[in-house]
């Protein structure tokens, strides 16, 4: 019986990709709160 062949790329190379994401989805909801803040100081609702 044949050993399973591991993927080419490391455990190096899937925390980099999974941080990679993190970042891009955490800089999205910035974004997006920068927006909202921007429409509700447009609507008068803050100070």
């Amino acid at each position: 019986m044949k050993k399973p062949v591991p993927p080419p790329y490391g455990w190096l190379k899937r925390l980099l990709w999974l941080g990679a994401i993190w970042l891009c989805s955490v800089a999205a909801l910035g974004v997006v709160a920068f927006l909202m803040r921007l429409l509700m100081q447009a609507a008068g609702m803050t100070r």
